[in-house]
């Protein structure tokens, strides 16, 4: 059985005649028949009943049709897709990263008469290692540290994914402007007991992939959140705080203050690509920017 035969199935029984089958699809009619009676053979059911009056769909016919038909549909898209003026598609997928819009933005400029689609997706670690290997996304971005490093690499290395740094950052806690800790130029984790904590929420895989960069305190009430402007309306919401690398670039700066961590381990931020696949140049593009936009972020001391 072939695809071209689901298809014979399909033009037969739509217009209730071999013979006008055979025209539609620029074939002879014995050649038709033929192709239906050696997938009957090969199937062991009878597909049609012809007569005088036309030819129509057996039971088994029918049952047979109902799945070809999917198989065709779904061959049609993958033809469309791939017709003259098809425009591709770039995706990332990340952790909650406020700074990759503007090298997402520039992208699309670059690329626009190539590419029709570009998105990014914040997601769990879990979710941007499987869509990285699975080829659903073009690039990952995470980060690793001393906590998750040692399972990281060993998912990564499972994937035949690679992991290329982009450089190390601190921990910065994230405040709104007038929280009572507002005010101090560093932080220290002592400073924070008593204050709930705002995380981002991640699958339960069994696996350290937490995305947030300090720990839980004993009896710390959380709030989780796996979108990441419901973070930064609780955070300007109540005097809860948040953890990350403290790379923010957009509108939301101006509501929240970045202060360093006392004591802060170093996060190693980089992309991850798929071993299997040459890395294309849109995607090399891409992280061009992100490095131009991170030392742009170090120059004005956003960053330390």
């Amino acid at each position: 059985m072939n695809f071209q035969q689901c298809r014979y199935v399909e033009v037969v029984a739509r217009v209730g005649s071999f013979s006008q089958a055979a025209k539609e699809l620029y074939m002879t009619q014995p050649n038709l028949s033929c192709s239906i009676k050696d997938l009957e053979n090969e199937l062991g059911v009878q597909l049609f009943t012809r007569s005088n009056t036309g030819t129509r769909l057996t039971e088994d016919g029918h049952d047979f049709l109902k799945y070809a038909k999917r198989i065709i549909g779904e061959l049609d898209l993958l033809q469309q897709r791939y017709h003259d003026q098809f425009k591709k598609s770039f995706t990332v997928a990340s952790h909650h990263y406020d700074f990759l819009s503007i090298p997402l933005a520039k992208v699309a400029q670059e690329f626009k008469h190539d590419y029709q689609e570009f998105q990014t997706i914040e997601t769990s670690t879990k979710k941007i290692l499987d869509s990285v290997a699975s080829f659903e996304a073009d690039v990952g971005i995470i980060y690793l540290d001393d906590e998750n490093k040692h399972i990281l690499k060993s998912a990564l290395e499972h994937h035949e994914l690679e992991f290329t740094s982009l450089g190390d950052f601190p921990t910065r806690i994230f405040l709104r402007r007038d929280h009572p800790l507002a005010h101090k130029s560093v932080i220290s984790e002592t400073d924070l007991k008593g204050y709930n904590q705002i995380r981002f929420r991640q699958e339960q895989s069994g696996l350290n992939f937490d995305e947030d960069a300090l720990d839980i305190h004993n009896q710390q009430r959380i709030l989780y959140s796996n979108d990441r402007g419901t973070v930064m309306n609780l955070l300007c919401a109540t005097d809860a705080y948040a953890s990350g690398l403290g790379i923010v670039n957009s509108f939301v700066r101006n509501q929240i203050v970045l202060i360093p961590l006392k004591n802060s381990p170093k996060h190693t931020l980089g992309y991850v690509t798929n071993k299997k696949k040459k890395l294309a140049p849109i995607s090399q593009f891409f992280i061009n920017e992100i490095k131009l936009s991170l030392n742009e972020f170090a120059d004005h001391s956003n960053i330390v």
